[in-house]
């Protein structure tokens, strides 16, 4: 959307195009990867999708936003974070305005799992106003994760700057990775950690949960082609279903 002048826009927003928003954050990943990551693999998740589509789903793809949702990981010294509230206003009035333009189709991709209770709520009270919300926490990546893990996971609902994480960064920006930094990081999680809150630097040294060392491109490859994959037959589908909205210059009946 960057690119285009006034004319190129009004052309494919007659298209009624699903909106593509990637968001991620500024948040510590240790020394080896840098504090961009989530924006970086949102980013670039995204163009990516957009080639793989290749005009077969008109798309529409909207800038990054770069911050996010931070609490866990807040007092390390690569960590700026925003508001849930400010996060979920922002999608929901992103969301009002492609509405104004006839358009009620929205696909978030997000790399930062921080910011998911803020989407889920935008989501809800968008939908409430006629605009399907989609978000992509990179869909289809279960099963070839199993495939291409070496390492076990330090945690069962969460990774971080990890064997899996590390792999996305030297497939999608191998340039910003310093594997000669990475570590293996294992630490105890509090008995109570899935009942109470608590910063991450209260039970660990890093930013890190796992084995950074185990990080391949390849298995980078193999789990993000799935989810490109995925991505892609999910805007099709919310293109395919979207229905009733009018594209901008046109009139009501």
């Amino acid at each position: 959307m960057e690119r285009l002048n006034d004319a190129q826009a009004r052309a494919l927003l007659l298209k009624k195009p699903v909106l593509l928003l990637p968001i991620g954050a500024v948040e510590a990943h240790g020394d080896h990867l840098p504090a961009g990551t989530d924006n970086y693999l949102a980013r670039r998740l995204a163009a990516t999708l957009v080639e793989r589509i290749a005009g077969a789903t008109p798309v529409m793809l909207l800038p990054l936003l770069p911050f996010g949702q931070v609490w866990s990981l807040s007092d390390a010294p690569g960590s700026f974070s925003i508001s849930n509230e400010t996060v979920s206003r922002t999608v929901s009035e992103i969301g009002l305005s492609m509405l104004e333009k006839g358009l009620s189709s929205l696909a978030v991709i997000n790399a930062h799992y921080g910011n998911v209770t803020a989407l889920r709520e935008a989501q809800r009270q968008l939908k409430d106003k006629g605009v399907t919300v989609a978000i992509f926490n990179y869909p289809g990546a279960a099963e070839p994760t199993k495939t291409v893990r070496e390492r076990p996971a330090a945690h069962p609902s969460y990774m971080h700057a990890c064997e899996i994480e590390t792999s996305y960064m030297l497939h999608l920006a191998p340039e910003l990775v310093r594997m000669d930094e990475a570590i293996v990081n294992y630490p105890d999680f509090p008995a109570d950690f899935g009942e109470v809150a608590y910063r991450w630097s209260e039970f660990s040294a890093s930013p890190v949960l796992g084995d950074a060392t185990a990080a391949t491109g390849e298995k980078g490859r193999i789990i993000l082609d799935a989810v490109i994959n995925r991505m892609a037959e999910l805007v099709a589908d919310l293109y395919s279903r979207q229905s009733g909205s009018r594209s901008i210059g046109e009139t009501s009946p």
